[in-house]
């Protein structure tokens, strides 16, 4: 049968040079290490000295790499190029007669051809994959200067001929046909990846490699998956071609999915539906489940082709819902759960059948299909309000007395997972070595001030979910059943959870086998939130079968495990319960098992005993010594997770207790033994990972205690200082910060942060603390300036922290590089870097504050400052591009309003003269502040700027009566709630009591009311009567009996 298939041109042979670079490369010399090693190192050079000498060396190698890549066999190739093959590798023939030697060798057979031609698709994957590298991350010139800046390098990087990309990219699509599945592979990953690199490599690869100027790309791959729709024979090349396009289509789809419906060729890109439904009635299982993986990536751009087939797309979930191939059965249940998540409305008419079939696949038999069937239980419990209706609400009610049990039983452990635990729980009994599982990724949490700038982070807290159970990070059945769990009882709460769920929990708790019980006291745990009013008369017989599960000897590490992270979820019913004894006796339980033989157990001990110390606050005080007493054993003890958990729940009784962890004895018992760990760590690894829980941790203490910190202060600071100081050493050996982990400056911004702790604890006598170190005194304003300019923005994000509380603080500090530090803090007002543009600003308006009427430090930078604000308040930021930043960035606004007022109460004239641009933002920007005393400095520089101009209300908007109301309103947020902001129509016209102006800035009142007095006589009788008119009924109300107007 002929094929129906038009392929690219066929690549010419590759050289015999490039063939024993890529024989070398794979290092298959039988001679001495040593050699083989030394002919390796020789190759990897030849290889990156013509990837990066010219842009025409370059481009020759990738052809070459390309044109291995296509040649499906040696035959292919002319006795000169195997004879140049074989002579260029210096006399190492090894690797050509394994592949090439049968050519010649015509008595060897069909086991050395094989062999053969194994060994040489090995080498074909190597040119491919090597040809990728150099594709997607194209060398900077071998000759760069190393002063070069990271984005003059970008610019620099090589770039490919328009002959060699041309036949590069004819070269990848025919490897799409390739019998040989791995080269297939490659070619589709190479293509992907490259229009991927190409959206941030515009200049270098975009050129060619996008997906509107590859033009051939989206028509080939339709025409590859339309050819394989012809021809069901397994080995025929329409079969290859289609699975390699539908191959490249899922990884495109997955990696650009708005980029390919935007740039391909509208009616190839509008065909690819049809055809991919097409290819679901294949009776080849590859083609039906990479045809339904592309579909299901089809339902996040949602083109209209698939719009308008939805009904047959439907109907071939249908169909494949009882395939036998397990992986397809997953694909099924994954598209449906990413219609719910995506587009509900399309599954909303057929949701009566899709319940009943989810129902099924929750019990499947392969993990993998009960787990994507499970995971639509959660999304449908995660839905917007406007997501579902009554009639889908109805159908999961119906079906939870069958599905709870279901869930129940998915968090038992499975089998292999059991024995898996149970050879762990031996290790920790032995005091083995740490695991790989054991060493949890750590990530620094930046600091950031001012309005919604907060040190914490609500998705890392020390009660964690990761803490339940041992499936390492990874997403489970058992977690997805859990967390669907949790959810369900949110929302349909106990009436319709309890009732079928309890038989099956009462049972389970009361299990002889350990795992049973496990599991049903994760279930007890996963329904708290949801079913709290109804478990709480039963928590006086729960709460002791807990603590007892915890502390038996008898109970397994998992279920001490999950017993203390239960007793954490109900950890607010013991704080509150009439009973004070309970949290005596669940902190005396939890403290028991910190010094537990596993690991796991420590972890989760940890983390619940942080939860208790959230929930219980300055009630743990009278527990405080022989806790931390018992903490410091631990130190000693732990490794690895177990010691950064310690550490995080050390800063949880820093931050939630406060003050009285840092009176009379208590610092000194766990001060000490802190400070001593980083040293032990220090000294092997300065910048060691498990270092930064332990920064954060004396971050919150240093603040928590306050002047009692002294004793350990120069220690603290000196050991923060040596860190930043080895961080900028390491970080100063790149060339091209673009190569600059993040993480790699996190050892640095922690100490900055704990730094910025000493500064808050120590008030201003932190500077007599700076004074008092004879290392590092008379070198922090100079380190200070370099850290408030340094590239990576982490670092500048803490930087403005520290130099905000600097000018509160210990101002002395400062002084003398403050012209420097002005003009980095002002140039970093750029809301591209939110985090960093917040701290800025709360640093700028800190100095104001700390400047009062002088206004000679700020003189310079006054115009600069402005012009930098006024943007901020108009809402007309622009990104690095030149683009409009159309959503606002959550607390810029605020803070940019505090400090405009902030600046104007230094001098009204710096901010003044160009009011009228932006007093309507500012208005707005003001109405916002949550913080009275934020909000009191604010609203005292607008005042101050409008007396200084008083004509700008003429300049400001659409019309006085509109400027006016923006002013009033602004007023009027004084006498709203923060958490009553939202209800609008009710505070304007609606029953609703205002609160009264702050007794304590009495002053302020006052000047807010002679300016709106002043306003009212200045704007005449015929344009304020405009003003009334348009004030809603309670405004007029408050104007009239609070300010006279």
């Amino acid at each position: 049968m002929a094929s129906a298939l038009q392929l690219p041109p066929q690549s010419p042979s590759p050289s015999g040079q490039v063939l024993a670079l890529l024989s070398t490369l794979s290092n298959p010399s039988s001679s001495s290490s040593q050699d083989a090693h030394s002919r390796h190192a020789l190759a990897l050079k030849a290889r990156d000295d013509a990837l990066s000498s010219s842009n025409d060396s370059y481009s020759n190698l990738c052809t070459e790499f390309c044109r291995v890549l296509c040649c499906q066999s040696p035959e292919m190739l002319s006795m000169e190029v195997l004879k140049n093959f074989h002579d260029s590798l210096a006399g190492d023939t090894d690797m050509f007669h394994k592949c090439c030697g049968w050519i010649q060798n015509t008595g060897g057979g069909n086991a050395q051809r094989e062999q053969g031609i194994m060994i040489w698709n090995t080498l074909r994957q190597m040119a491919g994959l090597l040809l990728k590298n150099a594709l997607v991350s194209p060398p900077p010139p071998s000759s760069l200067n190393c002063a070069t800046t990271s984005q003059s390098i970008q610019s620099k990087r090589m770039k490919l001929s328009h002959e060699a990309a041309t036949e590069i990219k004819h070269g990848l699509l025919r490897c799409l046909t390739d019998a040989q599945s791995p080269i297939r592979g490659v070619a589709s990953t190479a293509i992907a990846r490259c229009c991927t690199a190409a959206v941030y490599l515009e200049k270098s690869m975009g050129i060619f490699f996008s997906v509107g100027n590859w033009v051939e790309l989206v028509p080939f791959i339709l025409h590859c998956v339309q050819a394989g729709n012809t021809n069901n024979e397994t080995d025929s090349i329409e079969q290859c071609a289609g699975i390699g396009a539908l191959l490249t289509l899922r990884k495109l789809l997955e990696d650009i999915p708005n980029r390919l419906a935007a740039e391909a060729p509208s009616t190839s890109f509008h065909e690819l539906v049809p055809a991919l439904l097409t290819c679901l009635q294949s009776p080849i299982q590859t083609r039906r489940k990479e045809a339904l993986a592309c579909l299901n990536v089809f339902i996040f751009p949602m083109p209209g082709s698939l719009v308008a087939n939805m009904d047959r797309y439907l109907g071939g979930l249908s169909a494949l819902a009882s395939d036998e191939s397990a992986e397809i059965r997953q694909l099924v249940c994954q598209g449906i759960v990413s219609l719910l998540s995506k587009r509900a409305e399309y599954i909303k008419p057929h949701f009566a059948s899709i319940v009943p079939f989810m129902l099924t696949a929750t019990s499947d038999a392969d993990p993998s299909v009960a787990l994507e069937a499970c995971d639509f239980w959660l999304t449908f419990a995660s839905l917007d309000e406007d997501s579902y209706d009554d009639e889908m609400m109805g159908c999961v009610a119906q079906s939870l007395p069958q599905l709870l049990p279901i869930l129940l039983k998915g968090m038992v452990y499975p089998p292999d997972k059991i024995e898996e635990l149970m050879e762990d729980n031996a290790i920790d009994e032995r005091g083995g070595d740490d695991r790989q599982q054991d060493l949890a990724p750590v990530f620094h949490k930046s600091k950031i001030k001012g309005q919604y700038g907060s040190d914490d982070d609500d998705s890392d807290d020390g009660g964690s979910d990761d803490e339940m159970d041992d499936d390492d990070g990874e997403w489970s059945l058992r977690k997805c059943s859990a967390a669907s769990l949790d959810s369900l009882a949110g929302i349909f709460g106990a009436s319709y959870v309890l009732p079928p769920l309890l038989p099956a929990l009462q049972e389970g708790l009361r299990h002889t086998d350990q795992w049973f019980r496990e599991a049903s006291i994760l279930a007890l745990g996963a329904i708290s939130d949801g079913c709290m009013a109804e478990i709480t008369p039963h928590l006086p017989q729960l709460h002791p079968f807990l603590l007892s599960q915890l502390t038996s000897s008898d109970s397994l590490p998992q279920i001490r495990c999950i017993s203390a992270w239960t007793l954490g979820r109900y950890a607010s019913w013991t704080v509150t319960a009439d009973d004070p004894s309970l949290v005596a006796c669940s902190i005396e339980a939890l403290v028991g098992r910190l010094l537990d033989r596993n690991r796991k157990v420590q972890v989760a001990t940890c983390s619940a005993l942080g939860v208790y110390v959230e929930a219980a606050g300055d009630l743990m005080t009278p527990y405080l010594e022989p806790v931390y007493r018992v903490l410091m054993n631990a130190i000693q003890q732990y490794r690895a997770r177990s010691i950064l958990c310690l550490f995080d729940t050390l800063g949880v009784m820093a931050e939630n207790i406060g003050a009285a962890i840092g009176e009379g004895p208590l610092p000194g018992i766990y001060v000490p033994p802190i400070l001593k760990r980083w040293n032990d760590i220090g000294r092997e690894n300065p910048m060691d990972r498990s270092l930064l829980p332990l920064m954060e941790c004396l971050g919150s203490i240093t603040v928590a205690c306050g002047m009692n910190y002294q004793p350990w202060a120069v220690e603290t600071f000196e050991m923060a200082m040596s860190t930043i100081e080895g961080c900028m050493m390491i970080i100063s050996h790149y060339n091209d910060l673009s190569d600059v982990d993040d993480e790699l400056a996190d050892p640095m911004i922690c100490a900055i942060d704990l730094i910025d702790g000493l500064i808050e604890g120590l008030g201003s006598n932190f500077a007599t603390l700076v004074a008092g170190s004879a290392r590092f005194g008379p070198t922090f304003p100079n380190l200070l300036q370099q850290i408030v300019a340094h590239d990576i923005p982490g670092v500048r994000i803490s930087a403005f922290a520290v130099l905000g509380d600097l000018a509160r603080q210990a101002p002395t500090l400062i002084e003398t590089g403050l012209p420097m530090l002005l003009s980095e803090a002002i140039s970093s007002i750029d809301p591209t870097h939110p985090a960093v543009c917040n701290n800025s600003l709360w640093a700028l308006g800190e100095i104001c504050v700390r400047c009062g009427g002088n206004d000679a430090p700020l003189t310079p930078h006054a115009e600069d400052f402005l012009q930098n604000l006024i943007p901020l308040l108009m809402g007309n930021s622009i990104d690095i591009d030149g683009n409009p930043i159309d959503t606002p960035v959550p607390g810029i606004v605020e803070n940019a309003s505090i400090t405009m007022g902030r600046l104007a109460c230094v001098n009204a004239n710096f901010v003044a003269p160009e009011l009228g641009r932006f007093l309507l933002g500012w208005c707005d920007g003001l109405s916002k502040i949550s913080d009275p005393n934020e909000r009191k400095d604010a609203f005292s520089g607008f005042v101050l700027a409008l007396r200084a101009n008083p004509q700008s209300i003429h300049s400001a908007g659409p019309g006085l009566p509109q400027t006016i109301g923006s002013i009033l309103f602004a007023v009027v947020s004084w006498h709203v709630a923060p958490d009553d902001m939202l209800q609008g129509a009710n505070i304007l016209n609606g029953n609703y009591g205002f609160q009264p102006f702050p007794s304590q800035f009495v002053e302020l009142k006052e000047s807010l009311t002679h300016l709106l007095t002043d306003l009212k006589s200045s704007t005449g009788q015929e344009s304020w009567i405009q003003v009334e008119s348009q004030m809603p009924r309670n405004v007029k109300r408050l104007m009239k009996e609070v300010y006279n107007i």
